[in-house]
């Protein structure tokens, strides 16, 4: 619509503009040919043309100013309505850097405190890489046959919600589809996961406070700028290359597992992750054996390029 009222209001004008100026070259050219030499015009003609032509000209010119007036209260609302776009967009990225500076959980090793931010992350990673280990050795030696993407959603399952003290039955029931899952196999990961813990529960505890909020906003600010109908999709991938650049690899690293999850169904249904390369800077081999190229095989990987 904007582009052809622009069209309208500019290029119709300029075009209807040389056809009158060749018309009227045209018409003197054929007066001047049959006046043999006396190479007059006929004044009464030329100011019957001189009417015809001002009277043209000047309707064209002032319905192009009109359709131009249009066009520019349209460019700018088109302009005021991304600036606000973009505004909010910010301020979801504010809030998401503010909740990420929130985070705050016990280092595995008990003797270093509490950790932060994206350091929270690295914590992450290292409680959900052991609890990937223990469920692939259980389920191997009990020889239960599941894919690679199934352990990884059982184990982020666990991780998510945790397997501490009566959780076990709650993370039963959530591993329901997995029918070969018994309680006592459930169990058998808790007592595993306990005793590399050294009886802290370091493995055990639960991570839906923090990455709930963190995922859900994220979500939910990718697919604001998805949605937009005044923005185009370079304009959209430009704003979530900005979010995409403020992530660590230890984020990139959850934020890959969690996709490949049942939780990641709306990721990869509306294909934000691939429409966007959201995982386009992860390293290779840094997700315990999961090649995220297999699973997104559209994205251009950072390392590619290199």
């Amino acid at each position: 619509m904007n582009k052809f009222i622009k069209y309208l209001g500019l290029y119709v004008p300029l075009v209807l503009i040389g056809i009158s100026i060749l018309g009227s070259i045209f018409i003197f050219s054929n007066q001047t040919f049959n006046i043999g030499s006396s190479n007059t015009i006929d004044p009464n003609l030329s100011a019957q043309f001189g009417n015809l032509y001002g009277g043209f000209i000047g309707t064209i010119l002032s319905a192009s100013s009109v359709f131009l007036l249009i066009y520019t209260i349209f460019h700018q609302n088109i302009e005021s309505q991304k600036n606000n776009l973009e505004n909010i967009f910010f301020k979801m990225l504010d809030y998401h850097n503010q909740h990420l500076n929130y985070i705050c959980i016990p280092h595995l090793n008990p003797d270093k405190g509490m950790v932060e931010g994206k350091r929270a992350f690295i914590q992450f990673k290292i409680q959900f890489k052991n609890i990937l280990e223990t469920v692939n050795d259980i389920f191997s030696k009990h020889n239960l046959k599941f894919s690679k993407q199934e352990l990884a959603d059982i184990s982020y399952i666990i991780f998510y919600y945790g397997l501490e003290g009566s959780w076990t039955n709650f993370i039963h029931n959530k591993l329901g589809r997995y029918n070969t899952l018994t309680l006592e196999i459930i169990k058998e990961i808790q007592s595993e996961l306990k005793t590399k813990s050294n009886g802290t529960n370091k493995f055990l505890r639960a991570n839906q406070t923090y990455l709930s909020s963190y995922f859900r906003n994220m979500y939910n600010a990718i697919k604001m700028i998805d949605e937009s109908d005044i923005l185009t999709l370079e304009e959209k991938k430009n704003l979530i290359k900005i979010l995409r650049a403020q992530l660590s690899n230890p984020e990139l690293y959850v934020l890959f597992f969690n996709i490949i999850s049942r939780f990641g169904k709306k990721w990869i249904e509306n294909n934000f992750i691939e429409k966007y390369g959201l995982i386009k800077n992860i390293p290779y081999d840094y997700c315990e054996g999961y090649d995220p190229k297999i699973y997104f095989s559209s994205i251009d990987f950072e390392e590619d390029e290199y």
